[in-house]
């Protein structure tokens, strides 16, 4: 991490690469995997990044996880409520990351706490980018899976941004950008690097998921949008 606040507080080296979500081995899941729903939630949350929420059906999702379909009707009724609470538990798990850290950059300046949100939002959406995938597959359009995402996981993931966001605009220490705008070039400038990977790979020759490309990536969002964000003080500016 080049923030020098961050350099010289250990403790906020909150997120790391190396805290990864467990990741199922290639193949079905064993028999004890099997009747763990976390797993097959997380198995679902792929199926659904990668081919759309149209493109996947009960019986695919069964045979992608291992396990019966009737298991999945079970317990998750349909394909909808699965959709929903692979979302409820990969943003659950990103809202409590987000949370715990909030008390550890409280007594920071705002725009401080700023920066280290954003760059713990890389780390999560290098951790995640299904998750990221499918916001960018669901918010382009008004349906009404779009509007419970957004109530229900986008706007309390965002608050942790916008309450600090206000209380700086207020105080004159960053551009009053609506915040909308900000939002969308914010996050998009984050989360871009991690939704289009093959892009990244292909045009560029890069791995988006290399940790030395996460941090440089972490590193350049708070360069490039502080940059462009605080209002330069007349003591910042060239005598004379």
């Amino acid at each position: 991490m080049n923030d020098d606040l961050i350099e010289d507080r250990p403790e906020l080296r909150y997120a790391t690469m190396t805290k990864k979500n467990p990741k199922r081995s290639p193949g079905r899941p064993t028999e004890k995997q099997s009747a763990n729903l976390d797993d097959i939630l997380r198995v679902a949350m792929k199926c659904f990044a990668k081919n759309g929420y149209g493109g996947v059906s009960l019986s695919s999702l069964a045979k992608e996880a291992g396990v019966a379909d009737s298991l999945l009707h079970y317990h998750f009724k349909s394909k909808e409520n699965i959709w929903k609470r692979a979302l409820q538990l990969v943003g659950g798990e990103i809202f409590k990351e987000l949370k715990n850290l909030v008390p550890l950059i409280k007594e920071l300046d705002g725009v401080q706490r700023l920066k280290i949100l954003n760059r713990q939002i890389v780390y999560i959406s290098a951790r995640n980018p299904e998750f990221q995938q499918i916001i960018v597959q669901e918010v382009f359009s008004k349906t009404e899976r779009s509007k419970w995402l957004v109530e229900e996981l986008l706007i309390p993931i965002y608050s942790f941004h916008e309450s600090v966001r206000r209380e700086e605009q207020e105080k004159g220490t960053i551009k009053n950008i609506p915040p909308a705008n900000l939002v969308s070039f914010m996050f998009g400038a984050i989360t871009t690097f991690f939704a289009r990977t093959y892009q990244m790979e292909t045009q560029f020759g890069v791995d988006s998921y290399d940790e030395k490309e996460v941090e440089q990536h972490a590193d350049l969002i708070n360069d490039l949008i502080f940059n462009g964000l605080l209002i330069r003080q007349d003591t910042d500016k060239k005598e004379g």
